[in-house]
């Protein structure tokens, strides 16, 4: 597992020309190094949890929101121009994982194809720890996974940053995750973020 800082050098670096494309040379370099700022600032609010699920939902969060911040505040771009630019380096670094990492989408199809799998995934997340994700089994037969979120500490923290529109920018990549494992699309039946008072999802077998 990556920490945080980890993944702000290497969004930084495999979104760059994404940057430079969008920002120019000058601009993107100084990005790079507001960012980091940014997050050095923000590293002292990110939570320490036990569960391994919701540390892992905090490599990505606290990067992702240093680099709008930095586009916000410091380089003066616009919220929705700077949404759109940190989204866009994100997935360039995501697509970029995706292809050096060919056993994350073979991980996946096991969970999605096999039952006892299944059972240990929700097993692992389902009892939660203190200020951690809190999820709960949903009964779907015609799902090959379903869950139920009452609590989300990413979108608690995006909140208290005033960016909650960044939690579904984050929570897009479990679409892109899902697409690897053929046949199978992911559903989802409330967002927290959003102001629903229970998220969840479904992963579900489409016909090609």
């Amino acid at each position: 597992m990556s920490s945080p800082s980890e993944r702000l050098a290497q969004i930084l670096r495999e979104g760059r020309f994404v940057a430079t494309r969008e920002l120019g040379e000058e601009c993107a370099a100084e990005l790079h190094t507001h960012a980091k700022e940014r997050y050095l600032a923000l590293e002292a609010t990110i939570p320490e949890f036990q569960s391994s699920m919701s540390r892992k939902l905090f490599e990505l969060g606290p990067p992702v929101l240093a680099i709008y911040q930095a586009l916000l505040h410091d380089l003066g771009v616009d919220r929705g121009p700077a949404l759109r630019l940190a989204e866009d380096m994100l997935l360039a670094f995501y697509r970029k994982q995706l292809d050096r990492s060919p056993l994350l989408g073979a991980a996946m199809d096991i969970v999605f194809r096999l039952e006892p799998a299944r059972r240990l995934l929700m097993k692992s997340v389902a009892p939660g720890s203190p200020g951690g994700s809190r999820f709960d089994k949903v009964s779907d037969a015609g799902a090959r996974l379903a869950s139920g979120a009452r609590e989300c500490p990413l979108a608690a923290f995006a909140r208290r940053h005033g960016a909650p529109e960044l939690v579904a920018m984050i929570g897009q990549l479990d679409e892109l995750r899902a697409k690897e494992p053929r046949g199978i699309a992911l559903r989802r039946t409330g967002a927290l973020d959003m102001g629903a008072e229970r998220g969840g999802f479904r992963y579900v077998t489409v016909k090609k």
